[in-house]
């Protein structure tokens, strides 16, 4: 993320962000809030005193323990976070299995092979919780002057029914999911949807790990 690049519909995305997750964590009880992507611990301010929180993020800012916040930071690419079972089955066990694990700010748009790397997220046992850039018009164009301000030049736009693709000069694709393709995809998995939440810029989806 480059806060100096942010539009206005950026800094509403992140608003709204923040509110859902706000009011998710006051309906639902978890020991621990895990955020993927967590560049400088940008949502540890929606969690609860009692909630503690762990960032992932291959490039972490230099203070790793936040001590007087009940958090911390491993430094550690995100797909191979999701594949240290020994460590995951850890956590479960230490918060007794109440765990919810945030790819936040169109995270799962901007990883290479994004599909693959939410199969490899969905087995672990985390709830889930994904905010997404819509496919809507208003929202590809905010992703495009977005990119811009980033110097990364966008070069074609393909749209699909379960995404919208921008194809970058440097090779880079970003893209926005439909958010009924992901339910349809992360429910064969043994998830619940307990609450989705619907914008012009962005999308919000939270799921249950293995709930009825």
């Amino acid at each position: 993320m480059r806060p100096s690049c942010f539009t206005a519909e950026v800094r509403q995305f992140h608003l709204r962000e923040r509110l859902f997750y706000l009011d998710l964590l006051r309906a639902t009880r978890y020991g621990l809030i895990i955020e993927v992507g967590c560049s400088g611990y940008r949502l540890i301010g929606i969690k609860n005193d009692d909630n503690d929180y762990l960032g992932i993020e291959i490039n972490p800012p230099r203070m790793r323990r936040l001590k007087s916040r009940r958090g911390a930071v491993i430094r550690c690419e995100a797909r191979r976070f999701f594949k240290r079972t020994r460590l995951i089955d850890e956590i479960m066990r230490r918060y007794d299995g109440k765990v919810l694990c945030i790819l936040p700010f169109n995270f799962i748009g901007t990883m290479d092979a994004p599909i693959e790397f939410l199969t490899l997220v969905c087995k672990a046992p985390f709830d889930l919780a994904l905010s997404l850039f819509s496919t809507s018009d208003t929202a590809t164009v905010a992703r495009h002057e977005y990119y811009d301000l980033c110097g990364i030049s966008v070069q074609g736009v393909v749209r699909t029914d379960d995404y919208v693709r921008l194809d970058c000069s440097n090779g880079f694709q970003a893209f926005a999911f439909d958010p009924v393709f992901l339910v349809n995809r992360i429910s064969s998995y043994g998830f619940r949807l307990n609450e989705i939440e619907y914008h012009d810029v962005c999308n919000f989806l939270h799921f249950k790990k293995g709930a009825s």
